[in-house]
């Protein structure tokens, strides 16, 4: 899953939070079915391998 959401955030057109997980959700259809536990991940859990390889993203609900 590490290397989907890599290639996810390597083909999204900007480094927004959203845009990964969107390119993510097509990447999963892409090669597994709806129905493969595989593809069942939580947005945390992106976020949570994105900043474990220092990779920079942004988060568009943090609003100043």
């Amino acid at each position: 899953m590490e290397e989907l959401i890599m290639e996810a955030y390597r083909k999204a057109e900007t480094k927004d939070f959203f845009a990964i997980t969107v390119h993510v959700e097509r990447l999963l259809k892409k090669y597994y079915s709806l129905h493969d536990p595989r593809t069942w991940i939580t947005t945390g859990e992106v976020r949570r391998i994105l900043e474990r390889h220092g990779l920079v993203f942004e988060d568009g609900w943090a609003i100043a």
